[in-house]
């Protein structure tokens, strides 16, 4: 392993350097803001809700005790009370918000009412249940404080109109920063898709110059290449046996990718000479190598580049040796990248 590792070290003879060259991390913090409001509505059901619970006898009130409202913060106070109904009845609630001198802040009344039965139909049968018992009351306080609820039952009737006067049971629950969890969640995915949208005008703004596919291990070409961003050199090859079927005899196979770069005048700008990993690859009894490699070159100023790249035209095993079938070329420039790469650099 140790010396697989220095014949390839060996061979890099580029001058590759990682470098803080093109970087540009700040889109990614675009990928934070989705989370803002997903933070508010975390800490909204962090949040420890005051609960209490009221019996109000017909035609009478009762009182809670002490509330505390919020005036200010995120969010705002919710009070939901639920009124547990007999079956088959109705009631008429009237409910006060009374502030620490008991005067009255709100005021407002509630029909509800409870239903339950049985159904049947086609020799088949079950319960229904029906039921409108609730009130949710999102308000903002004129100040913080302390506050309390009064309740008065005004109506408890039986399906027939006949008062009942068994005491009604009230569940009250407070909460001081409630927050519209629907909205929260679509503002989430809309901030979302607009923080992908502006990072991928920002790293996806490069300009493709050749793309190219041959059946040959080498290739030369010139393209006016340079500028802003670096140069990214893509190349893929594939390998086959020409009249076998034998899968690879080696587990760790390796070819060597060669690069140079020469100026206007034909220069010799960059030797580059690395040795790359063999993917080996089996589908349905096909075998096949490929191998892959990003290179990525800083021309600072806009210029006419001549690139020779070659791998080797076989690759031996011990077997019968496998044979390039194509290699393809993705030439870019512009590119601007989120995280140090290793940057190539032309000679002066």
């Amino acid at each position: 392993m140790g010396a697989s590792r220095s014949a390839l070290q060996a061979k890099d003879r580029s001058g590759a350097r990682p470098g803080p060259a093109d970087v540009r991390r700040w889109p990614l913090l675009l990928g934070l803001v989705p989370l803002i409001p997903l933070l508010v509505l975390l800490l909204s059901l962090l949040e420890r809700p005051q609960r209490q619970q009221i019996a109000v006898a017909p035609e009478e009130s009762s009182t809670s005790e002490p509330l505390r409202l919020e005036a200010g913060g995120f969010g705002s106070p919710l009070i939901k009370l639920r009124a547990e109904l007999p079956v088959n009845s109705s009631m008429g609630l009237g409910v006060e918000l009374l502030d620490a001198g008991g005067a009255t802040v709100l005021e407002l009344a509630k029909d509800g009412w409870r239903e339950a039965g049985t159904w049947s139909e086609g020799g088949e049968s079950g319960r229904w249940e029906e039921s409108d018992d609730g009130v949710r009351l999102s308000l903002r306080p004129p100040q913080a404080g302390m506050y309390r609820l009064r309740l008065t039952l005004e109506d408890l009737l039986d399906t027939a109109g006949r008062p009942l006067e068994s005491p009604l049971l009230v569940r009250l629950e407070v909460r001081n920063h409630s927050v519209d969890a629907p909205l929260l969640w679509f503002t989430a995915l809309v901030t979302l898709l607009m923080a992908g949208i502006a990072m991928r005008s920002i790293y996806r703004n490069w300009r493709q110059r050749k793309v190219l596919r041959l059946e040959d291990n080498h290739l030369r070409l010139r393209c006016r290449l340079g500028g802003a961003g670096l140069v990214r050199v893509e190349v893929r090859a594939r390998y086959e046996r020409p009249s076998s079927d034998a899968g690879p005899h080696s587990p760790r196979l390796q070819a060597e990718l060669q690069l140079e770069v020469s100026d206007a005048l034909g220069r010799s700008r960059l030797g580059f000479k690395r040795v790359l990993p063999v993917a080996a690859h089996s589908s349905d009894g096909d075998h096949w190598l490929t191998v892959e490699e990003v290179l990525h070159l800083k021309v600072d100023e806009p210029a006419s580049l001549g690139l020779r790249l070659k791998l080797p035209e076989t690759i031996a095993d011990g077997g019968e040796p496998w044979e390039i079938e194509w290699m393809r070329l993705v030439l870019e420039d512009g590119v601007l990248s989120a995280h140090p790469v290793a940057v190539l650099t032309l000679e002066a």
